[in-house]
């Protein structure tokens, strides 16, 4: 499979497209390809809006691809754009092959982060057009569990669609299109396939996108190589808690399972994840020695995280009685922010007690403790922020009103420390397509389908 090819043909978009922009083409593919294409809705969102898939091919190897599990992710709902036409256009891809492709999982979700979409691309107007849902509410998240003293059997209406899809074409490779904001490039699969380790490392590098070297996403990720992370089950995270937590482990979580929990369990595919973001610093990927220990590093960048969540769980206890507008964005502020509060004694442990905890830090891990990490904090900041913001143009109290400038000020402020300290860049919307892209691609090869 000559990959670079394929590559060369994905378009240079400019912009994000929408969830109108995205049911619409691929409806109109689906219409104009009746003999290839087959249209199907698997389900509804909260909102009763349809969610359509469409198949192509008609080939025994069933691929399944959803984009938007988390509707703050949009590089792969383009990909999905793109994989639609080049499928039409190209009979090798469709050979022993039936896809599967849902180009947008959660719509409602992701019509609230349409603020960002068309630019301008910056961490401060994407922290404050950002949307994600509560653990609960995440169509990725809240497939049903029951394991030791956790349970969750509340699947939302997004999941419920998931799963008739899983059900239905019982993938043998499933493609979750996640991606992350700021950072590098990492990914997640289901065993390790170290045929597909040198692709995977060579479409950032060439595109000038670090591989993320630092600090893994959580604590608990298995590393199968570089960048390179076997795909989480929410057994991986109970077990983590029950280690390093306080009490019933279950308090800890945050929703359900995850699309692969589920999938395992109907035809145990190969999953793949891969998570490339819309910034990046070279620090990133620098293993630079920086004079300090792993665990002081850890330990500095937990504080961060106590003093931000401790002043943004201030300002919600001082206002939500009052707050009547934006409910989805408080509702999840608030669950978000009570959540990481409650993880940071089991990080602290962990940080602590851990193998590998005296090792000397890298820069790569540094920048992960104390920068991505208040990145990722401040968009739970924002959003409660922005409810705030929709109280304030409907008519609100002084105390709302000042509340929403300290919130307001706060993000300019982190996000300047982060831009003073890392220099961000801008990643290409190609650049991540093809990446995304050229990893399946990758997959398929090492696997040999």
């Amino acid at each position: 499979m000559d990959i670079d090819a394929l590559l060369a043909r994905v378009p240079d978009f400019k912009e994000f497209y929408g969830v109108d922009e995205l049911y619409g083409h691929a409806v109109k593919v689906a219409d104009a390809n009746p003999a290839l294409c087959r249209l199907q809705y698997v389900g509804s969102s909260k909102a009763n809006e349809p969610i359509p898939m469409v198949s192509v091919g008609d080939g025994p190897e069933s691929i399944l691809l959803f984009a938007s599990p988390h509707p703050n992710e949009p590089i792969g709902a383009m990909m999905a754009y793109f994989l639609l036409d080049e499928l039409i256009a190209n009979a090798e891809l469709r050979k022993g092959r039936t896809w599967h492709i849902i180009p947008c999982i959660d719509p409602d979700g992701t019509r609230l982060n349409e603020g960002w979409f068309k630019g301008p691309y910056t961490i401060r107007n994407y922290a404050k057009n950002f949307y994600r849902p509560k653990g609960d509410d995440q169509a990725e998240w809240s497939f049903p569990i029951e394991y030791k003293t956790f349970k969750f059997d509340r699947p939302i209406p997004e999941t419920k669609a998931l799963m008739k899809a899983i059900e239905d074409t019982k993938p043998s490779v499933m493609y979750s299109l996640h991606n992350a904001g700021f950072g590098g490039a990492y990914y997640y699969i289901s065993y390790p396939l170290e045929k597909a380790y040198d692709t995977f490392h060579r479409l950032p590098t060439e595109r000038n996108l670090p591989l993320s070297l630092g600090e893994p996403e959580v604590p608990y990720c298995q590393m199968f190589g570089p960048a390179v992370y076997r795909t989480n089950l929410v057994t991986d995270a109970y077990d983590y808690y029950e280690k390093y937590g306080k009490g019933d482990p279950a308090q800890y979580m945050f929703g359900g399972a995850s699309s692969r929990d589920f999938a395992d369990k109907v035809s145990k595919p190969f999953t793949l994840v891969t998570e490339v973001p819309y910034f990046m610093s070279p620090k990133i990927g620098d293993l630079s020695k920086i004079g300090k220990t792993r665990r002081e590093v850890i330990l500095e960048g937990i504080e961060r995280s106590r003093k931000m969540l401790s002043f943004v769980q201030e300002v919600i206890d001082g206002t939500i009685d009052e707050l009547h507008e934006g409910k989805i964005l408080k509702d999840a502020a608030a669950q978000f922010t009570k959540t990481l509060a409650k993880g940071l004694e089991g990080e602290e442990k962990w940080a602590k007690e851990a193998d590998g905890m005296d090792d000397e830090a890298t820069v790569a891990q540094e920048a992960d403790a104390l920068y991505i990490n208040v990145f990722y904090k401040m968009l739970i900041v924002s959003m409660y922020r922005r409810a705030l913001g929709m109280q304030v143009e409907k008519g609100a109290s002084d105390k709302l009103a000042e509340a929403y400038h300290k919130l307001d000020e706060a993000v300019d402020g982190w996000a300047k420390e982060i831009e003073e300290a890392l220099k961000y860049e801008v990643v290409p919307i190609r650049d991540l397509v093809q990446i995304q892209y050229g990893a399946l691609l990758a997959v398929l090869d090492a696997l040999g389908k």
